[in-house]
């Protein structure tokens, strides 16, 4: 009986392929540690450069991609944009940026290039590589230089278009004002309430279109009263002749899932109103959607005051400790900076204070005795349409005693003035006492200098400010609780240990 030969185990020794996996997954991992090295290193570097613009309006997934970089980051409001920036927004997403007092509107699965300032024209440069955009440039401004597939398109000083760019071509529809088209060395003005037509070999195309006149895409409106805000829809057709149907739909999101105001008109204008809120609308030939925009309107009336509390009193026992008042009101989005006005009269017909602040509170020391009124007005860019208002009118005392002030009778809230502070939505008793200034995010630390963040700062800039090296951020960021350094606001204040 012949004896079986016993089956060898696999050996322990790696074969030719798993050193090649391993080889491979070694690689790819210093390669992605490399790029993401030098997208942090230009990352800093860029933060030590000044902006070129910012951007002033996101909605759901806009992207930036600084120049030569792999990596794409998210933007915010008031995210700084360089030369060389990629920047695109995806699917049912939008963007406004402004450049140069050129406010510029990123449509969805829309990408644009921001360049350098234009040889010899004094003018900074976009590239539409996709999807379509609105330009307004403003009154003081020197325009801005389109790319558009090889065509050149100069803006001025009150031009508004629109204009769009993708696979059969390019479309140019001036609204307001004049361009010039620059193609091949050849100049053709666009006029008000015309269009240009390209297919992708630089040839006129035909096509139905309507020139919208009003409202302009991206428009902003500041409604301050109660009733629904009018908005007036003016246009003009291209190729559609007078009598031909086109529908007007309004939505409140940007698939046209809900439409809240649709109508058929004959002519070239209609009028709807709205409440508060983002609103998308398109008119529509057929089956065909010939143009579509969008428009927000912005509850613009005074905010609501929290601190200090209506009739309160502020008490201290000398001259040279002043209490230290708190002003605190509900922040609004979108608002540029508040006015605060305060004066010894209700009338402010020449308030004795007034100051602006990018943050929804201000905190002063230097108020003698007496009764002192005071009011809030929110202020937005040039680019909103309509007015804000001030807020009511919230009055307080500031009285000298002879008796020790402690941190329990500092202030006094009369009974009324706490039920009335109970019965309003916005107000709170919890915490009316006035307190020193404090600085948001901030862990116990002592010492250090503190810094009001401004527009376009970075921790980057701050830092090399303060140390003279941008890479000292971290210092700031651990001693201010940020866990993500790319999200400050103008109006923050930071502790700079």
């Amino acid at each position: 009986m012949s004896e079986k030969t016993p089956t060898p185990y696999p050996t322990s020794k790696l074969r030719f392929i798993d050193v090649a996996i391993i080889v491979v997954f070694s690689c790819t991992a210093i390669f992605g540690l490399y790029l993401f090295r030098q997208n942090l290193l230009q990352s800093l570097d860029m933060q030590n450069s000044d902006p070129v613009g910012f951007i002033t309006l996101r909605n759901n997934v806009v992207q930036r991609r600084h120049d030569d970089r792999v990596l794409w980051d998210r933007i915010f409001i008031n995210s700084p944009v360089y030369p060389g920036d990629l920047i695109r927004a995806a699917d049912v997403s939008s963007a406004a940026i402004n450049i140069a007092n050129n406010e510029i509107f990123l449509g969805e699965n829309s990408i644009i290039r921001i360049a350098n300032i234009t040889d010899g024209l004094g003018v900074f440069g976009v590239e539409l590589r996709e999807g379509n955009i609105s330009v307004t440039s403003g009154a003081d401004s020197q325009g801005i230089m389109l790319d558009l597939m090889g065509s050149q398109v100069q803006t001025t000083s009150g031009t508004v278009l629109d204009a769009a760019a993708g696979e059969d071509g390019i479309s140019i529809q001036v609204n307001e004002g004049a361009a010039e088209i620059i193609r091949e060395g050849q100049t053709r003005e666009i006029t008000e309430g015309s269009m240009i037509a390209l297919d992708t070999r630089g040839e006129e195309r035909r096509v139905s279109s309507v020139i919208v006149t009003h409202p302009q895409s991206n428009a902003r409106y500041l409604k301050h009263t109660q009733e629904r805000y009018n908005v007036n829809f003016i246009w003009s057709r291209v190729n559609i002749e007078p009598g031909e149907i086109l529908r007007l739909e309004v939505s409140d999101n940007s698939n046209f899932s809900r439409i809240v105001h649709r109508e058929n008109r004959t002519d070239n204008s209609a009028q709807a109103a709205f409440d508060a809120g983002q609103w998308h609308w398109r008119l529509v030939y057929g089956d065909t959607v010939l143009r579509r925009g969008f428009f927000a309107i912005i509850e613009s009336s005074g905010p609501e005051l929290i601190s200090p509390v209506i009739d309160s009193v502020y008490r201290f026992q000398n001259q040279g400790s002043l209490p230290q008042i708190r002003f605190q009101w509900a922040g609004r989005q979108e608002v540029f900076r508040y006015l605060v006005e305060i004066n010894e009269t209700p009338d402010f017909s020449q308030p004795r204070i007034s100051r602006q602040t990018t943050a929804p509170s201000l905190v002063l020391s230097d108020l003698r005795e007496g009764t002192w009124y005071w009011r809030v007005k929110p202020v937005y860019q040039a680019v909103y349409h309509g007015e804000s208002t001030f807020s009511r009118t919230g009055s307080f005392r500031i009285e000298q005693t002879s008796e020790t002030v402690t941190a329990e009778t500092a202030v006094v809230i009369p009974e009324a003035a706490i039920e009335r502070a109970r019965a309003g939505s916005a107000l709170s008793v919890v915490g009316i006492r006035p307190e020193p200034v404090t600085i948001p995010n901030r862990p116990n630390i002592t010492g250090g200098h503190p810094y009001t963040v401004q527009r376009g700062d970075t921790l980057g800039r701050i830092s090399r400010q303060f140390y003279g090296d941008p890479m000292e951020w971290s210092r700031i960021a651990q001693a201010n609780n940020i866990t993500n350094p790319d999200l400050i606001y103008p109006g923050q204040v930071f502790l700079i240990p």
